[in-house]
This record gives structure tokens, C-alpha cells and sequence, in this order.
């Protein structure tokens, strides 16, 4: 470890009201996690609060995340609650490996999503969206969440995994106990990242969770040895994966299955919960829902929106990209510091735990005035919020720096691609008075999101 001298004017960080003995700030993580922590900006830049005894440092400020993840982020590896308990299911995936083997593995899996191979997967994903909702009816209410991770599953398996089901076949069981082991592990991570210590116990919960994770592994496992055996490209993910670069170097199964099930489970949740936000928004503003649809109609000339329409869904881009602001999926990860250090006027010790939450801040007001509404308005311009946004640390749903997510284009794209081509053809309205909450999990998704589809009239 190497040792830097601190000034002697550094302060420890304020801790937030309210933790119990034992527990910590344990209760509100679990009750109303978003709430609890858009509060923490008021006492400060960077806040201390308990999870159970120990100390951990939640940061509130964009510049102190650009202190972590960019200027200073060899500083402060992957590791905390999050990390270093999901880690242990996950293995070293990209999102979860430490920065010492992050280079080698990002070098190996990012010829995977260069940008000439997203029209290939663009135009997998577009089958896959037309054959959901090719079964759609008039009237028909739709369970938003579930049916937008059935989607986001089959673009993913379609673009990652293309022979997935070629044993099993994609029979209604298969899909259903496939997304069934994602929800779990979703669940399942954010509890290993608040409460570690009740993820030890003998519960039936946590005997459910690795059962998951087992399984996917052994689906994983299948998968890769039949395209080792068979040693043919079949334009995936996967395929790309597996390829040794101009060097000859590849990744071995292990690393292989890390990543597989690292970007399954990212692109399944983080894709689905971003479709199903989106959607409520635009359910209950007519206005915007009708702009959204002339636009795609009129871009995508009646057909399945592709990959070359993207740059032309200027209203589309302006709406993604408002949820991806005021529900960021991906709404909290972690950090440990390597050495003493230091953030802002803020003294942080060795070791030290902490927490980014784009949630946290995506919702400033003094970054965006009235954060918890909707608004596509403050994206419309020249198209190029979001990256200025990214650069003054304010936008963050997917990392930034050198760990920023991999698949974050990847992501976009299949938003985009997937709202286009539903919206042009059907207007989606609430079917019940109940209200849409959020579900604070390690991906925040809508509950209670039941919506009613009707055919929009051709003009």
C-alpha cells in the first residue's frame, strides 16, 4: 500500500440521523431506500451511514464521483457491500472483477460490443420484438414488468446466447423458471449488499439463490461447451467471447461463464425495468405518448425500427433518456478505498466502504429542478445532453470513467429499438387506479404496472 501525507484540515464526514444499535440505517435501505437516500445531500457532499455496525460512505456530490471514478480511481477498486457479496455468485465478471484484472478482461470482450457489430445485433433484437408483440390483442392488460423481462430475455438471448434453447427448446416452462432465476438473483443482490450478515443463515431465501445461480451456471456451462465443440461464429455475443485476439489469447470457461452471467442478468433487468419506466411515463401523458408515436411512425415507415432510425427518434432519445435520469435501473454500486485518502474537505480511512448512487444524484435539484418530474424537455437540443450531462458527472446510469458499463450502448440501443417499434403501432393506457410504485432493489423496478393496450388509428 502506498502511503500519501492528508492534510491536517480534512474532517470526518457527518453521519446521518437515525440509525439504530445493531442496525445501522438497515431499516430504511429496506423500507424506502430512495427516499432515505436523497435526503443525505442536505447534511453533506459525503455521508457516513451504518449498515449494521460498520461505517460506510455514501457520496452525494457529482464531483466526488468524479474523484472516484475518473481522476482518482485507482484510489478506491471494485469492493464493498455490493461487490464483495454478489461477487461471490458472479465471480470476476467486467462489473464486478478488481481493477488489477479488469484491463485484460475489458481488452477480450470489447471487440464484442464495438459499435460496427450493433446493427447485427439490432437487427436479432427486431425479430424478437416482433414476435412479442405480434401475440398482442386489442384490450389485452399487460403485467408491464413481466412481460417487458420476457422481452428483454429473448433480445438478450437472441443477441448473447443464439442456441440458448436450442436443447430445451423456448417453451413457455423454460422461459418462465429462466426469468424466475433472474428475479431471484436481482432480489437477492440487494440484500446480500444491506443486510450480508441474514445471507448467511440457513433460510430457505438464500437456498433459493444459489439454486439460481446454479442453475444458470449449469446453462452457461452447456452452452459454451457446445460452441467450443461446434467452433463456429454465430455472429453472438457469446461467439465473440470465445475468439482468441491477434495475439492468440482468449478467455478460459471460467472467465467466459463470468461474463455471460454478469451481462445475462445486467441486460435482462437493466433493459426490462428501463422499458417498463418508460412506458408508465408516457401511459399517463397523451401529449408525449402521441409525439413519440408520429415520430416512430413516420421514421420507421411502418415497419420494425432499426438500428439506422436511432439518430432520427430525436422525441424517443429526449424520453429514454429523462428515465434513465429519474429511475436509473442500475441505482447503486460500491467502492473501497485502497489507501487513506481523502474526498472533498472529507478525511476517508483505508478500507473504507463506500456507495454511488446515480439515483442520488439524478435527483438533486440544483442539477435538475424538480426531480421527480418527468420531464424529456430538459434533454431536447442539438442531441447531446446526455454526454455533457456525463462530463459534468450529473448523468450517470451506467458508471463513467474507465469502469463505465460495457454494454451501455448495447442497452440504449435495445430501449430505443424496442419502444419504437411497440409505440408506433399501440397506445398503452393504465388499466387500474392503483398507484405505480418503485421496488428499491439492486435494479429499481415499477410495481403494481398493469397497462391496457388499444391500436392506435393509422392517419
Amino acid at each position: 500500500m502506498t502511503t500519501t501525507s492528508l492534510p491536517a484540515s480534512l474532517v470526518p464526514a457527518p453521519r446521518a440521523p437515525g440509525a439504530l444499535p445493531g442496525l445501522g440505517h438497515l431499516r430504511q435501505l429496506l423500507v424506502d431506500p430512495t427516499r432515505f437516500l436523497t435526503r443525505l445531500p442536505s447534511y453533506g457532499d459525503l455521508v457516513e451511514i451504518r449498515l449494521g455496525p460498520r461505517p460506510t460512505y455514501v457520496v452525494c456530490a457529482p464531483e466526488l464521483v468524479s474523484e472516484i471514478l475518473v481522476r482518482r480511481h485507482r484510489d478506491f477498486d471494485k469492493g464493498g457491500p455490493f461487490f464483495d457479496n454478489i461477487s461471490v455468485f458472479f465471480g470476476d465478471g467486467l462489473a464486478t472483477c478488481p481493477n488489477a484484472k479488469h484491463t485484460r478482461l475489458r481488452r477480450l470482450t470489447q471487440p464484442a460490443f464495438h459499435p460496427g457489430k450493433l446493427p447485427g445485433y439490432a437487427e436479432l433484437a427486431g425479430r424478437e420484438i416482433t414476435a412479442v408483440t405480434r401475440e398482442w390483442r386489442e384490450g389485452q392488460v399487460l403485467d408491464v414488468r413481466r412481460l417487458m423481462q420476457e422481452l428483454a430475455m429473448r433480445i438478450t438471448v437472441s443477441t448473447m446466447l443464439a442456441s440458448w434453447f436450442d436443447e430445451t427448446g423456448a417453451d413457455a416452462g423454460t422461459v418462465r423458471r429462466t426469468l424466475e432465476d433472474v428475479d431471484v438473483l436481482v432480489s437477492g443482490a440487494f440484500l446480500r449488499m444491506v443486510a450480508p450478515g441474514l445471507t448467511r443463515l440457513p433460510l430457505p431465501a438464500n437456498r433459493r439463490y444459489t439454486q439460481a445461480r446454479d442453475s444458470l451456471y449449469a446453462h452457461i456451462d452447456a452452452t459454451v461447451a457446445a460452441y467450443r465443440r461446434a467452433g463456429t461464429d454465430r455472429g453472438d455475443l457469446l461467439s465473440m467471447f470465445l475468439a482468441e485476439d491477434d495475439d492468440g489469447n482468449a478467455l478460459s470457461d471460467t472467465e467466459v461463464r463470468e461474463q455471460v452471467m454478469t451481462m445475462f442478468i445486467a441486460g435482462i433487468s437493466t433493459t426490462a425495468a428501463m422499458l417498463a419506466w418508460t412506458l408508465h411515463y408516457l401511459s399517463v401523458d397523451d401529449e408525449l405518448d402521441t409525439a413519440v408515436a408520429a415520430e416512430a411512425r413516420k421514421v420507421c415507415d411502418g415497419g420494425p425500427a432499426r438500428h439506422e432510425h436511432l439518430p432520427r427518434l430525436t422525441t424517443l432519445t429526449a424520453v429514454v433518456t429523462e428515465a434513465f435520469r429519474i429511475r436509473p435501473s442500475a441505482w447503486l454500486f460500491s467502492r473501497v478505498a485502497v489507501r487513506d485518502t481523502s474526498l472533498g474537505p472529507y478525511r476517508v480511512p483505508d478500507g473504507a466502504d463506500i456507495l454511488i448512487s446515480p439515483y442520488v444524484i439524478h435527483h438533486r435539484p440544483d442539477l435538475f429542478p424538480e426531480p421527480d418530474r418527468f420531464d424529456p424537455g430538459r434533454w431536447t437540443g442539438d442531441g447531446r445532453g446526455w454526454a455533457r450531462a456525463e462530463r459534468a458527472m450529473a448523468l450517470v446510469p451506467f458508471g463513467t470513467g474507465a469502469r463505465k458499463c460495457i454494454g451501455h450502448d448495447f442497452t440504449v440501443m435495445n430501449v430505443m429499438l424496442s419502444l419504437a417499434t411497440v409505440l408506433a403501432d399501440w397506445k398503452l393506457i393504465p388499466a387500474t387506479s392503483r398507484p405505480v410504485t418503485l421496488i428499491g432493489r439492486s435494479i429499481i423496478e415499477p410495481r403494481n404496472l398493469h397497462l391496457r393496450l388499444h391500436r392506435r388509428k393509422m392517419a
